[in-house]
């Protein structure tokens, strides 16, 4: 079933300046994980969250985008309908940067390292703020944003003193969630209230959305968090927090037709970007090496596959065979014709695929592959790579 949601960036409006809603995007309830014990492993003995809450804000920014618009626009708002004429700027005045957009990051390094969504950041002529939680506004640098996932990594590069001691957040295994643990949701709601919080319990994970919008294409998100924490146009890019003041996601989208249906990037999949990071200097995603399509009925038919879901290997004429030569598919002795069924026990389908399955996973990682190759299954191992490419 598909619904609306959206991602949580607020839009300033050229002329009025108003707050403006998100991106629209298509929901697909799918792989939903069946959690058979709901009960957290913290226990919360009635104690106030202020504590929590005190730790972790002062590491909760928000990222204010802010262009020149004097140059395209001479706004004018008196007649009938609003309307713009391009105006020449004049060389002699300063220009005047004006807030076309806001969201929420948070800190993960006393150097100012900052998480944050690339939706938040993807405007490339925009220069980018980051506001303290003490009102304090730095410049900032756009580090690098994921090929794969809605992450991006910004650099605070004001001058501070506190550069090089600023607060900031640790991750949690998200992988460790179950349903009904307790979470703080903590973000830049509307662009206008910052650091708000609200509180919420984990409704489900591994939920699939595939979110698109007007100058942001098409997304396909996996292996999502939902919440039922009050988030809001403006939380995104912002954590979702255990009791301990720990990251287990970040704030990414909202079903807009529901009351407290919000989703949130998990902290594993974050903390892979961030390694590569660390380690490579950019965001690297590894290299499988194969071409393939999603098993669907009417392949599963035309073929005469044998299996009803999987990533089928097949070359094309102009793309090329559909093993990569030396790549580390073909290391691993993967064919063309072959269907990969899983990756470490995951099972790939139409909404899950191979590039979703291995997005988890860091250069040099060992992963478990299953085939289906002529009618029998094969369990393989492959080392992924850095893609030269």
């Amino acid at each position: 079933m598909l619904k609306k949601v959206f991602l949580l960036s607020s839009f300033a409006g050229v002329f009025f300046g108003a707050l403006g809603g998100g991106l629209v995007a298509a929901l697909i309830f799918h792989g939903t994980e069946p959690l058979s014990n709901p009960s957290s492993e913290l226990n919360f003995d009635g104690t106030s969250y202020a504590s929590v809450i005190e730790e972790a804000a002062p590491a909760v920014v928000s990222i204010v985008a802010l262009k020149d618009l004097s140059e395209y626009y001479n706004q004018n708002l008196f007649g009938p309908f609003p309307f713009s004429e391009p105006t020449e700027p004049d060389q002699n005045e300063e220009p005047e940067l004006s807030q076309v957009s806001s969201g929420t990051g948070f800190v993960v390094s006393p150097e100012g390292l900052v998480v944050t969504n690339k939706h938040v950041v993807l405007d490339e002529e925009a220069e980018y703020v980051v506001i303290l939680d003490d009102g304090t506004e730095l410049e900032a640098q756009v580090l690098d944003k994921d090929s794969l996932n809605d992450i991006a990594l910004v650099q605070i590069v004001g001058e501070d003193e506190r550069l090089g001691d600023l607060p900031h957040l640790n991750f949690a295994d998200s992988d460790a969630l179950q349903v009904g643990d307790p979470v703080l949701a903590i973000g830049n709601a509307l662009g206008e209230y910052s650091n708000t919080t609200t509180l919420g319990i984990i409704s489900a994970r591994d939920r699939q959305i595939v979110a698109s919008g007007a100058g942001f294409g098409s997304e396909n998100l996996v292996n999502l968090i939902q919440t039922d924490a009050a988030i809001n146009p403006g939380n995104s890019g912002g954590p979702l927090l255990n009791l301990a003041g720990e990251v287990v996601g970040m704030n990414t989208a909202i079903d807009s037709t529901a009351s407290g249906i919000g989703f949130a990037i998990p902290s594993n999949d974050i903390a892979v970007v961030l390694k590569s990071y660390q380690e490579h200097g950019e965001i690297l995603r590894p290299f499988f090496g194969v071409r393939y399509v999603p098993v669907t009925p009417g392949l599963q038919e035309h073929f005469s596959l044998g299996v009803e879901h999987g990533a089928y290997v097949i070359g094309d004429p102009e793309s090329g065979p559909g093993v990569v030569e030396d790549s580390p598919a073909d290391e691993a002795g993967i064919q063309e014709g072959d269907v990969l069924l899983s990756v470490n026990g995951k099972a790939l389908t139409e909404y899950f695929s191979l590039q979703n399955a291995i997005a988890g996973y860091s250069i040099n990682d060992l992963i478990q592959v299953e085939v289906w190759r002529k009618g029998e299954s094969l369990s393989l191992q492959v080392r992924l790579a850095k893609s030269e490419l």
